[in-house]
C-alpha cells in the first residue's frame, strides 16, 4: 500500500473515533450533597430523568425518585412543568457517584 493513502485510512480512522467519542456524552458530574442553582437543558418524561448546567458550570444527570418533590413556587407540580430553559434550584442527596433529586424547585 501507498504511503499517503495509509495516512489518509489512518487521519479517517482517528476522526471517526474522535467523533465516537466526543458523541458519548460524557462530561456528567458528581457533586455533594447540598442545593444548586441552574437550567434545565432537557427534561425526558418517560423516564422521569433531567439534565441540568448548573450555574457554576458542573453538569447533572437527574433520574426523580418516588419521593422527589417537585415544586413550582410553593405548589407541587407534576413532571410535565420541566422544560427546557427552567431556571431551577435543586436539592441533591449523594449515594456513591450518583445525586438524588430530593426536591427541584421551578424558579422562574
Amino acid at each position: 500500500m501507498n504511503k499517503p493513502i495509509e495516512r489518509l485510512c489512518l487521519t479517517c480512522i482517528l476522526g471517526f473515533l474522535t467523533l465516537i467519542l466526543a458523541g458519548c456524552g460524557g462530561g456528567i458530574d458528581v457533586v455533594d450533597a447540598g442545593t444548586y442553582s441552574g437550567t434545565v437543558d432537557k427534561a425526558v418524561a418517560e423516564e422521569k430523568e433531567i439534565y441540568l448546567s448548573l450555574d457554576n458550570g458542573m453538569k447533572l444527570e437527574l433520574y426523580f425518585t418516588e419521593a422527589t418533590q417537585l415544586m413550582k413556587g410553593m405548589n407541587p407540580v407534576g413532571f410535565a412543568e420541566l422544560e427546557s430553559g427552567d431556571r431551577v434550584e435543586v436539592t441533591v442527596e449523594r449515594e456513591g457517584n450518583r445525586n438524588i433529586p430530593v426536591m427541584v424547585v421551578i424558579t422562574e
